[in-house]
């Protein structure tokens, strides 16, 4: 049932319906006892209950997510520093068992003072790291260069003893074969 637009409004039944006498005045009157008078403003304080809901929803929120103590942020703080000295600690332990163990094989005074000497150094550079570290314990490169350090001693240590039982294996194979 399709139709043409224009083929509606040129049939007789919509231009046979005539709207009543009095009905434009009528619907005048209407409009003009329903439009707003724009002397008179009220306030709507719905509006305000709203403004004043979303401020005390934002303030709590507020007050929830970013307290203002800052006891949380110390315990943290606290509990990241003692994470820290256990590993320091750790690794310090495995330093010293390895200094320990490569004393006893190496039997070069030489070979000692150079790596004490090396391991001295580091060590000193450690010192300077944690220094700066204590000043901003909040950066995380600062704790990278500690650990680093100790890995770089302790994987030296671990070089050297494997250095030092392949070449004691050498001279057991060389005295063997003598």
């Amino acid at each position: 049932m399709k139709r043409d637009i224009r083929d509606l409004f040129t049939d007789n039944e919509v231009s046979e319906h005539k709207l009543p006498k009095g009905h434009k005045e009528a619907f005048k009157v209407k409009l003009l006892e329903v439009k707003p008078n724009k002397t008179s403003k009220v306030f709507n304080y719905k509006w305000l209950y709203k403004i004043a809901a979303m401020l005390l929803v934002f303030l709590a929120l507020g007050y929830v997510l970013f307290p203002k103590n800052n006891t949380d942020n110390f315990r943290n703080t606290t509990e990241f520093t003692k994470q820290i000295k256990t590993i320091e600690e750790d690794y310090l332990i495995s330093i010293n068992k390895e200094w320990e163990s490569f004393l006893l094989l190496a039997k070069d005074d030489n070979l000692v003072s150079r790596y004490k000497k090396r391991l001295e150094d580091l060590d000193a550079d450690y010192k300077e790291i944690a220094k700066q570290y204590r000043d901003d314990n909040t950066d995380i490169l600062m704790i990278e260069a500690l650990v680093e350090n100790l890995q770089t001693r302790l994987n030296l240590l671990k070089d050297i003893q494997k250095h030092i039982n392949l070449l004691n294996q050498e001279n057991e194979h060389y005295e063997t074969t003598l």
